[in-house]
């Protein structure tokens, strides 16, 4: 959009068109800002909230209140992941509970090691053989 006048080189190009690519180049950069936004925010949340492995030993249990029984902490603790009723269709020895509840805790539930024993107890005392 030049032309050559007299050995110089003129632009045709006004003062709007100039504003013009401006605010062209603003808006692809506010488009590209925004998409890594969007990237850095889907990496930090999933958006699951089922755990995708067992925690690692040395992750921090959350602060909670004991649990008064087994019943309680069979009902919060376990129906997180299937109902209560599983464990009711069973029959197991104390070793069996022991197993299944560390199980259970590999594969994310939470329980300190005082509550995994009220559970275990519970477990053996009212579904055990």
């Amino acid at each position: 959009m030049s032309s050559i006048t007299k050995g110089r080189t003129t632009s045709r190009t006004s003062g709007r068109d100039k504003a013009k690519g401006h605010a062209g180049l603003a808006v692809v950069t506010l488009i590209a800002a925004g998409l890594v936004l969007m990237a850095v925010l889907a990496a930090c949340g999933s958006g699951s909230d089922e755990p995708t492995q067992a925690p690692s030993p040395d992750t921090a249990i959350p602060e909670q209140a004991p649990a008064q029984d087994g019943a309680t902490l069979l009902e919060a603790r376990c129906s997180t992941c299937h109902s209560a009723d599983r464990a009711r269709q069973v029959t197991k020895t104390r070793d069996g509970w022991d197993q299944t509840v560390t199980s259970m805790i590999n594969r994310g539930a939470q329980l300190t090691e005082a509550e995994k024993t009220v559970l275990v107890d519970y477990l053996t005392e009212t579904y055990g053989p």
